[in-house]
């Protein structure tokens, strides 16, 4: 993953943005952030088959998709250090609700049902 941070950093490190997005643009759209926690990942291809591939064969989804990598508390007994957001357009959300549901190790799920700080933080943002 890290290569692919890296590459993907230095191919748009010098793009010119075409616009500031609106405040509207800003929102998901109609799809939902997925997380992966990589270190949990037993890449049993489970995922990958329910998803079509849409998810990998270590349950990795597509880095076009990714939104950021994020480090949580290394010495927490109930959750792994490191994991990836990414977004899943609508068209995928049934697809990739099915991955989730037959992954076993719970190395994907939706971020608002898992315990991160990122989702603790983002359901303090939104709620009213």
């Amino acid at each position: 993953m890290e290569r692919v941070i890296h590459a993907r950093h230095y191919a748009l490190r010098n793009t010119p943005s075409e616009s500031s997005p609106s405040r509207a643009d800003g929102r998901l759209h109609g799809g939902r952030l997925l997380v992966y926690f990589p270190d949990d990942n037993t890449c049993d291809g489970g995922a990958e088959l329910a998803t079509q591939g849409y998810l990998d064969v270590d349950n990795m989804p597509p880095w076009d998709t990714w939104v950021g990598m994020f480090r949580e508390d290394p010495e927490s007994p109930t959750q792994s250090a490191d994991y990836l957001i990414a977004w899943v357009p609508p068209v995928f959300l049934d697809t990739v609700a099915q991955g989730i549901s037959v992954n076993p190790e719970l190395c994907i799920q939706w971020l608002e049902d898992s315990t991160t700080m990122m989702a603790k933080r983002l359901k303090e943002l939104t709620s009213p």
